[in-house]
């Protein structure tokens, strides 16, 4: 059997395990350039996330970055809880901002799964806290009423999911 090729040295391919790799130069410099991305990315984030801080009553992450499974180009999912308007999601350059009014709770319960991943995955940033566990009470039993299950995929009603083999 033939041992796997190894070039040491700066700025080359090696062959291990049966793929060629940089290594090195080229190695450190992605590493840079990641960590200066990661860091503008951030500084961007709270600019944000301080601006949304003035606007709602509550912010909260949910996502990758809620559960900690986030890498370091994920972008921040934000839920922004107002009292008043319409519910949105809105794009912006370091992820998505979904606007919730709490007068219009029942009626976006209804009609976006979204709402329930970001209560259910969500960690308050800012804000009234009192507000933001009111609004998971609220999803939660909406959750119970309708017998909905939470999947890897989506949220599914008990009774379909138990039909299916």
């Amino acid at each position: 059997m033939m041992p796997a090729l190894m070039i040491v040295g700066v700025g080359r391919l090696r062959r291990l395990s049966g793929a060629w790799r940089w290594c090195g130069t080229m190695f450190e410099r992605w590493l840079e350039a990641l960590r200066e991305v990661s860091a503008e990315r951030m500084s961007m984030a709270d600019h944000v996330i301080d601006e949304l801080c003035r606007k709602a009553v509550a912010i909260v992450l949910f996502g990758s970055r809620a559960r900690g499974d986030n890498t370091p180009l994920s972008d921040w999912d934000l839920l922004a809880i107002v009292p008043t308007g319409e519910y949105r999601v809105e794009v912006m350059s370091i992820g998505q901002v979904v606007w919730l009014p709490l007068d219009k709770l029942d009626h976006v319960l209804e009609t976006s799964m979204i709402i329930l991943d970001t209560v259910f995955d969500g960690k308050i940033l800012c804000g009234d806290e009192d507000v933001f566990m009111m609004v998971k009470r609220r999803a939660s039993d909406y959750v119970e009423k309708k017998g909905l299950v939470r999947t890897r995929d989506s949220w599914f009603r008990r009774d379909v999911l138990n039909s299916n083999p």
